[in-house]
């Protein structure tokens, strides 16, 4: 079961990214250290890191696998080995993006197993993120040191303020 709780904050430090000049690779810091994203070379990168679709794609693997690993602990199944792909198509008319997730397991799985781990895997963080409604708030600072939700353009709408307040409460 899911609890229900309300997350105001899921990171106590932003995830920061910064672009040199001339170049494609994205260098993100996140908490215990950093990433590079590049773009393939057909997109005038050096694929010497994941692009930004791979990372999002990834951090569902990610999630679905760790959410699947800590529920089979949890009951004491044997299931030891779990494999997920996944891949992702866009229509452009109208826009809308599809995900599409295939999972296996390397021993035997019964009916009813199987029926609760593909509700655990639908319903892990990440998935759950990526099925529900997400607002993107967008600012513009003069200063790279404010927080993520701050900034000095463009003047803020009453819901942006609001939002934006609520966040800016908690960190």
């Amino acid at each position: 079961m899911i609890h229900k709780k309300e997350t105001v904050r899921l990171f106590a430090k932003d995830i920061t990214g910064d672009l040199a000049k001339d170049r494609q690779e994205v260098i993100v810091n996140w908490r215990a250290g950093q990433l590079v994203l590049d773009e393939p070379s057909f997109n005038g990168g050096k694929d010497i890191g994941p692009d930004p679709f791979t990372t999002i794609l990834s951090g569902l693997v990610g999630c679905t696998l760790t959410t699947l690993r800590m529920y089979i602990n949890r009951k004491g199944w044997n299931i030891t080995d779990i494999h997920c792909s996944v891949n992702m198509l866009q229509k452009t008319e109208p826009f809308k993006t599809f995900i599409f997730r295939t999972l296996s397991f390397g021993q035997p799985v019964t009916n009813e197993q199987k029926e609760r781990l593909l509700w655990i895997a639908r319903n892990c963080p990440v998935a759950r993120l990526l099925q529900g409604e997400i607002t993107i708030d967008t600012l513009l600072s003069d200063n790279a040191a404010v927080p993520a939700g701050t900034g000095n353009y463009p003047p803020s709408d009453t819901e942006s303020l609001q939002a934006t307040e609520n966040y800016a409460s908690q960190i």
